[in-house]
């Protein structure tokens, strides 16, 4: 037993000494060219959908928007149903921002997104879902200006998509409001507010101010609506009295595998570079939620 102990104590000071023998901070920084983008489908690739091509920074650095924004890169976005290409371009304004207003993203189209920058090319591709047909009272162009309560079930909204049972819909709804001013619709053990932005967004707009839900078509089926396809509680994604915006869509496989995969960088499409490279096709809802 004597013998097995000090073998056991030996084994625990090898291990401490090689763990304290690497570098703690991990991997040395490389140089990554990092790619943002999303397309939505009947939408123009404008400012608001620009691709965000950037340099990778270092962890231990403060982020600098100049340094990390790739301007000039030979950006070309290309239709392979119709085989049209076109340039994208960033300006002095919206340095490393990549976009062109004469593309209409067309939904159930695969797109090309091929990057040339230091002597360097960075492909990705996405196909874009087909479109959804949104019924509901909420209105997409203007802001709705509701009760919290039940507020599914007075205002549903009725998802029409000639597309197969498994295609995956988002829910996604983000309070627009400032920390300081977020207000907890049912309070948290008596804290009617959030005390501090971490609290409020987890520091990158997570829960409780963004909240996401995941369902494919056929999920959507509910019995109180008659089977037909429904999206009803989305009342209870909403934590926060104020401005909200509510997005419905349908994603690509790209969007999927970024969300969900543990190493998302490494997983959005993209070959040669890091990010993602997604596309989806729904519609925008602002919502502003009132105390009744």
């Amino acid at each position: 037993m004597k013998f097995k102990y000090i073998i056991t104590v030996m084994l625990i000071i090898l291990m401490t000494w090689a763990g304290c023998s690497k570098n703690p901070s991990g991997p040395d920084y490389q140089k990554e060219v990092m790619i943002y983008g999303y397309l939505w489908g009947n939408e123009p690739l404008n400012l608001e959908h620009a691709i965000s091509i950037q340099y990778s920074q270092p962890l231990n650095e403060a982020y600098d928007t100049q340094k990390a924004s790739i301007q000039g890169a030979l950006v070309t976005l290309t239709d392979t149903l119709n085989e049209e290409s076109w340039q994208l371009y960033d300006t002095d304004e919206a340095p490393g921002r990549y976009f062109n207003e004469d593309i209409i993203i067309r939904p159930e189209t695969t797109y090309l997104l091929s990057v040339k920058v230091d002597d360097k090319t960075i492909t990705a591709s996405t196909t874009v879902p087909t479109g959804l047909t949104l019924v509901t009272e909420l209105n997409p162009d203007t802001l709705n200006r509701e009760y919290q309560d039940n507020l599914g079930y007075i205002k549903p909204i009725y998802v029409n998509c000639n597309c197969p049972d498994d295609l995956m819909i988002v829910v996604d709804m983000f309070c627009e409001e400032p920390w300081e001013t977020a207000k907890y619709i049912n309070p948290f053990f008596g804290y009617e507010k959030p005390e501090s932005r971490e609290e409020y967004d987890g520091g990158v707009n997570g829960e409780p101010r963004r909240i996401r839900a995941f369902v494919t078509y056929q999920d959507l089926k509910a019995a109180d609506f008659e089977n037909k396809h429904t999206i009803y509680w989305y009342a209870s994604m909403i934590v926060f009295y104020g401005r909200q915006t509510m997005q419905v869509m349908a994603v690509d496989e790209n969007y999927i595998n970024y969300t969900f995969d543990e190493h998302p960088v490494y997983c959005g499409g993209i070959h040669g570079g890091l990010g993602v490279f997604a596309s989806m096709c729904g519609d925008t809802f602002p919502l502003y939620i009132m105390e009744e």
